[in-house]
């Protein structure tokens, strides 16, 4: 493969797309969680792949906690590890149009199926697998430079997901949810071999339905260093997220309850993703992330792994300049 084919190796899942799997992980004395997904999004983090159609099937998610930070760093005692699990697909649309110069995205992001929900102060370890909630990113915008890449991406939460104030069986979080993001990759050397990419995004969110509560407001940071390897049929680095709650929640009856002060989180881990290509076209891209939490305040401290297979709707021709 060429060396150009590593610029088809930008994830389609940018710092929107992230939010294809919409569920919590945090045990009841932590803060309540936003619906972004934090570890989806990593090297390339601010580029947007070419014009295409692209199928997400599947992406599997696991989160693995046994670990509760306070806000001074001592830990909560806890006596079982939380394991969340999830499987996802979507879809993604880049036009060859532009808009403001950059090439106009749409992505349709639902869930397959979750485990269970784990969620600030409801915690429903054996709800079974069901459907959460789903996300769709009505406008993205994406530019490519001589050196770098930008994007720029709003995307809403949609309360798909089963969801009873109060109930014990929820899957969903039972509230609307915005996200704005911006983000660049930045190529190092003239041939794009090496790269370090940054996106920012902020969540909002509704109050939860029937209720009073009010996840508080966030900022995420998602990105990663890395480098394209045999002629660009592979794409490895060290990736990186870091989450900062901006506001308090509001917690309706249960004023008490949370562990005081904003959580706090970040994380490091290895990433690659591999050109799946035969000698003429490229049929698809695997991609695999680990990252262990390093940092936490206010929140649980632990690692998640995800897999996600993305297939262009049509090869790609392997580029031969």
């Amino acid at each position: 493969m060429r060396p150009s084919i590593a610029k088809r190796i930008s994830g389609v899942l940018t710092a929107a797309g992230a939010l294809l799997l919409t569920f919590g992980v945090a045990p009841a004395d932590a803060q309540l969680n936003t619906q972004h997904i934090k570890g989806l999004v990593g090297l390339k983090a601010g580029s947007m792949p070419p014009p295409h159609w692209y199928v997400i099937a599947p992406l599997v998610y696991l989160y693995n906690t046994d670990t509760v930070k306070r806000d001074d760093g001592t830990k909560l005692p806890l006596t079982v590890s939380i394991n969340s699990t999830a499987v996802a697909g979507g879809v993604s649309y880049v036009s060859s149009r532009k808009i403001l110069g950059g090439f106009y995205n749409f992505q349709l992001l639902f869930p397959a199926g979750i485990n269970n929900r784990l969620q600030g102060t409801e915690i429903d370890q054996s709800t079974g697998f069901g459907i959460t909630d789903s996300a769709v990113v009505p406008f993205g915008l994406g530019w490519h430079f001589k050196r770098a890449d930008a994007i720029a991406n709003y995307a809403i939460f949609l309360p798909t997901g089963r969801y009873e104030d109060g109930a014990s069986d929820n899957t969903g979080f039972g509230m609307w949810g915005h996200e704005i993001a911006f983000g660049t990759t930045v190529y190092l050397n003239e041939a794009k071999q090496y790269h370090a990419a940054s996106v920012i995004s902020f969540d909002f969110q509704t109050k939860k339905e029937d209720s009073e509560t009010k996840v508080g407001n966030a900022m995420n940071l998602e990105g990663g260093f890395g480098g394209d390897f045999m002629k660009g049929g592979i794409t490895a680095g060290l990736a990186y997220y870091a989450s900062f709650k901006l506001t308090d929640d509001e917690i309706e009856g249960l004023p008490g309850i949370l562990i005081r002060g904003k959580n706090k989180v970040f994380a490091l881990g290895p990433e690659v993703t591999i050109a799946l290509a035969s000698k003429t076209k490229v049929y698809g891209f695997l991609k695999l992330n680990y990252e262990w939490e390093v940092y936490a305040r206010t929140t649980t401290q632990g690692s998640e792994f995800s897999i996600m297979l993305t297939l262009p709707i049509g090869p790609f021709p392997i580029p031969t300049k």
